[in-house]
């Protein structure tokens, strides 16, 4: 046979080799989705829920949402394809390894499971390898859940646990995981969705980057504390100078200089340095050194990031979209601030309830205000102070400026009070400036009868700690928020404010657009300022939900660890291409 003709021989054979070759890869691919969609299936009308599942309300609900979202498209996967990773796999594994950023454990998501079997599933030389595809149906549905699972916790808190806590009752938006997948997988924006659901206000965008900077400095050994018999009056010189200048540089509190061993001036600079931290932990800022404030310089960085982290979670709890124009009061700051858009035109002091008496923990829609307010007694304080008072001293109705009505409304005269049936009388604090709720109140109805309002007595806003009231919120500059909050009413100028607060006529005003206001529970911030903000527990709010978050997280690492040990197989869950 001439040698062109055996060339050409040759080559077909080859050729022909190839598309038989070809033929059986198809095949194979073909025989991988078949036996992956057999496992995907078998996975998802189990009567066994997959361990990964949590044992709680919150897991029936996702895994339901799981059985879902695949019936919905008629059990097609969605991360793996033909026993091979889609980019949208890895999209995820991505996004949940960077879920430490936000203040969650990644391994609370298996990601280092997730990780190896994805490296796994990519090794291989001339062969492309992939999961086994029995394997690969039921990893499709982990993954589901835990894009689920994780989507939840980014927008709702860890297992929403704000519902669990009664002392929390700020309403937030509702949120539908498998809505978010489904339109994550359909625009392929999967690490994107996610990142969407973590809170847009900028002091939690804030927090994240504090959390980052302390678990920097956490790593690069903290700070060092200071001697607990420390004691120091500015200008004084005591050994213990150094020791304290070092600790305020290590928390960025302090620029200067660090002195040598040995006594050592108290100066000027590093009473600056003590000021801002002072002010900082919400400590009186008198740069004297005693007890309290050694304390506080020596809280060991890991609580303080431990709080930033409970404290991100509580941003969880609120609604992403706070409102363009909102009013904010953080009860552990004792401070109101009224955000607009991502500005803070007005900021005060208040004064929140005490301890016995707290301010509860809400959110709702003020609607009016009212100048020269009755303060109509509640009946609580009525029984508990007030008829005493009346039962111990006649006078002391008058020298109250308060009246007695009737069920019906009507005036009353004191001295005809039937004391064996007090509940048929109630009392009221005349208008004027002796007046309880002062000249101005703002009204959100609420089931807690709980307000903001003007206050007589203005020097509590000097102390550090400022919660004096019965629960209800006493603010610093009452005329500058009523113009504020009528300022899309022309008529009401600054002068007309202030005759109608001092006028002694009661007068509501309505507003034009209510405004939102929630009062929250903040123990670690940022200020306008740049500067993170530290506040005592004042209602033990942390304590009790730092043992519920520990308990949960607990739990949800057993279910992790369970997940990874059942979902690991001795192959590392992948084999060779066939």
């Amino acid at each position: 046979m001439p040698h062109g003709r055996v060339r050409t021989l040759a080559i077909a054979v080859a050729l022909a080799a190839g598309a038989v070759a070809c033929g059986r890869l198809h095949i194979g691919g073909a025989d991988k989705a078949r036996e992956m969609d057999a496992a995907l299936r078998k996975a998802i009308e189990s009567k066994t829920r997959p361990t990964y599942v949590t044992a709680d309300a919150e897991g029936s609900r996702l895994w339901k949402q799981t059985q879902q979202f695949y019936a919905r498209r008629q059990f097609a996967p969605a991360w793996i394809e033909s026993a091979s990773p889609r980019p949208q796999m890895d999209d995820l594994i991505g996004a949940i390894a960077a879920a430490d950023r936000e203040g969650l454990d990644p391994e609370l998501y298996n990601v280092s499971v997730l990780q190896e079997r994805r490296k796994e599933a990519s090794k291989g030389f001339l062969t492309k390898k992939g999961f086994d595809p029995a394997e690969a149906g039921a990893m499709d549905a982990w993954l589901t859940y835990l894009y689920m699972k994780y989507a939840s916790d980014l927008a709702d808190g860890l297992s929403d646990l704000a519902h669990a806590d009664p002392s929390w009752q700020i309403d937030t938006e509702k949120f539908d995981p498998l809505s978010q997948l489904e339109t994550a997988l359909q625009e392929n924006n999967v690490a994107k969705s996610l990142a969407d659901l973590t809170p847009r206000a900028p002091e939690y965008q804030a927090l994240r980057k504090v959390l980052a900077e302390y678990r920097e400095r956490a790593a690069n050994g903290g700070w060092p504390a200071v001697p607990r018999s420390l004691r120091l009056k500015p200008g004084q010189r005591s050994a213990g100078v150094p020791a304290l200048a070092r600790r305020l540089a290590a928390s960025g509190d302090y620029t200067g200089s660090v002195p040598n061993e040995g006594l050592a001036l108290y100066g000027p600079d590093l009473q600056d340095a003590v000021k801002t931290f002072q002010r900082r932990h919400g400590l009186a800022d008198d740069a004297a050194v005693g007890a309290g404030l050694v304390a506080e310089l020596n809280v060991p960085i890991s609580r303080h990031i431990r709080q930033i982290e409970l404290n991100m979670e509580r941003w969880r709890w609120l609604p992403r979209e706070l409102g363009g124009r909102h009013i904010f009061v953080n009860i552990p700051d004792m401070r109101l601030d009224v955000w607009d858009h991502d500005r803070t035109p007005l900021s005060m002091r208040v004064v929140v309830g005490k301890k016995d008496t707290p301010t509860p923990i809400f959110n709702d829609r003020m609607t009016y205000v009212v100048f020269s307010p009755y303060w109509n007694v509640p009946p609580d304080i009525a029984n508990n102070e007030t008829l005493p008072e009346v039962m111990k001293d006649p006078g002391f109705l008058d020298r109250a400026n308060m009246e007695v009505i009737d069920r019906d409304g009507n005036l009353v005269d004191p001295s005809s009070i039937d004391l064996t049936d007090p509940t048929q009388y109630r009392f009221r604090q005349r208008p004027g400036g002796d007046n309880s709720l002062g000249l101005v109140k703002f009204m959100f109805p609420n089931q807690y009868n709980v307000y903001l309002h003007d206050t007589p007595a203005e020097s509590l806003f000097a102390r550090a700690s400022r919660s004096f009231s019965h629960g209800c919120v006493r603010v610093e500059q009452p005329e500058k928020l009523a113009h504020y909050l009528l300022g899309d009413q022309p008529d009401w100028t600054d002068e007309k404010i202030v005759e109608a607060m001092h006028d002694g006529e009661e007068r509501t005003v309505k507003l034009k657009v209510p405004i939102p206001v929630y009062i929250t529970y903040l123990t670690a911030r940022v200020s306008s300022d740049g500067l993170v903000q530290f506040r005592k527990d004042v209602y033990d709010v942390d304590s009790a939900q730092s043992a519920r978050l520990a308990n949960r997280l607990e739990r949800l690492r057993k279910a992790a660890n369970t997940a990874a040990r059942a979902t690991r197989p001795p192959t590392a869950g992948v084999a060779a291409s066939r």
